[in-house]
């Protein structure tokens, strides 16, 4: 591993690479006391005092900087709002249900940073060849994982690092002579899966951001056609576009 990648994982910090979810709790609690109001058997105090001790642990979570202690209580967060959902499902309104479940997802994902930094790091002292570069590919998988999936967590400083990163994969000569020179063994085959993986992670954030050119482009279509005739062409273009499609084109027309 040359010492640019080592230096790229060192400036990682998974609180500054993924957007915190602090912000919805506010939501989450008014959506959740209004529901409360219409249901007598259920004391609301109860429920909104077991949101609000999710938040304090949401609230340690951000500011704990030990990766092993903040893996563990991620973990513990995951398991508690399993358990609120659980509780809570049969009356809960969709937004609330939406929301918690995003804190649910935004522990899972950082789990999964946490897991790729200790992994990529681990590989930059080991000895072994065979184990540092499995150690590397399992780092990069889970990174790959977030970004064909989870994309939209990424904060600027995130997706920049995981490009960054990606980029200096891809470049690294090691890599590249083990792909080219070897014999076909498991070193080769590993170094082969590290510079896919790296090309992978590119591909989805190249692919991203030429998704939102696209809708840009088809909001100014989809606003002209609101002012022409072409009303079923217009409805036929956004039953075809998916929830996210639409949450892209509202944020357009916010702006």
């Amino acid at each position: 591993m040359t010492l640019a990648t080592k230096q790229i994982i060192d400036q990682s910090n998974d609180t500054e690479e993924i957007k915190g979810v602090g912000e919805q709790f506010a939501a989450i609690q008014q959506s959740l006391e209004k529901a409360f109001q219409s249901q007598d058997a259920l004391a609301p105090e109860e429920g909104i005092r077991e949101l609000l001790s999710i938040y304090d642990l949401y609230l340690h979570i951000e500011s704990e900087s030990n990766p092993a202690e903040r893996f563990k209580s991620l973990e513990e967060l995951e398991l508690r709002v399993e358990a609120f959902k659980t509780k809570y499902k049969d009356f809960a309104p969709k937004e609330a249900v939406d929301g918690i479940e995003n804190v649910q997802l935004w522990a899972k994902i950082s789990r999964k940073m946490i897991s790729s930094k200790v992994c990529t790091l681990a590989a930059s002292v080991e000895d072994n060849e065979v184990k540092q570069l499995g150690l590397f590919y399992t780092g990069l998988i889970d990174l790959l994982d977030i970004a064909e999936n989870y994309l939209s967590f990424f904060t600027q400083r995130g997706r920049e690092l995981v490009k960054a990163l990606a980029q200096t994969v891809i470049s690294d000569k090691t890599f590249e002579d083990y792909a080219k020179k070897r014999p076909a063994d498991e070193i080769t085959s590993q170094a082969l899966g590290i510079r896919n993986a790296a090309k992978a992670i590119l591909w989805e954030i190249d692919r991203h951001d030429r998704k939102k050119i696209s809708y840009k482009s088809l909001y100014e279509e989809a606003n002209n056609a609101l002012k022409t005739d072409e009303k079923e062409e217009l409805l036929k273009t956004l039953r075809s576009w998916r929830e996210e499609d639409i949450n892209e084109l509202e944020k357009l027309s916010d702006n």
